[in-house]
């Protein structure tokens, strides 16, 4: 059976995924050889913390101000959308902590933020946007979509590719 495709308005959101994961992958791939090499490790925190500037808090407005304000009214949203901000801000400590973070610590720090990074995504795309396709109005969808490409247009590549080798 063809899984189900992502409704219109929510395909830029689940495209930034996508590099999302991608990032996540590189990281946890690259952990397994190169736990310990320190030049590594200093170029994937710099490139998460890139990522996060030119990526994930555009993707995390056009979420916290279009979509999840939408979906507040849906049934069974509530706790799952104070859950879901409470990891933007998390990942966004993470991020910042990996500024800062000991050289023997960073390995650890990246897998916890990638490891964060890809449940979130996999709790929005697996749980958050079928809500919103069973309940959201035609209507509503429309306006939660042209908001969503305001902030963040249509995400048809990411913003910094380089940023996910």
């Amino acid at each position: 059976m063809k899984p189900a495709r992502r409704h219109e308005s929510l395909i830029p959101l689940s495209r930034e995924h996508h590099y999302a994961l991608m990032l996540c992958l590189r990281i946890h791939r690259g952990l397994k050889t190169h736990q310990d090499d320190s030049a590594w490790l200093q170029s994937k925190a710099e490139n998460v913390i890139r990522f996060l500037a030119s990526d994930l808090i555009p993707h995390f407005q056009a979420e916290e101000e279009v979509l999840f304000p939408a979906m507040q009214p849906c049934d069974g949203a509530t706790a799952l959308l104070r859950e879901l901000l409470a990891e933007h801000r998390e990942m966004e400590r993470l991020a910042a902590g990996l500024r800062q973070c000991e050289a023997g610590l960073l390995a650890a720090q990246l897998n916890a933020f990638a490891d964060l990074l890809e449940a979130h995504i996999r709790r929005e795309e697996r749980e958050l946007f079928p809500l919103f396709e069973q309940q959201v109005t035609p209507e509503m969808a429309q306006q939660i979509g042209q908001g969503i490409i305001r902030l963040i247009g249509q995400a048809e590549q990411p913003r910094v590719p380089e940023l996910l080798r």
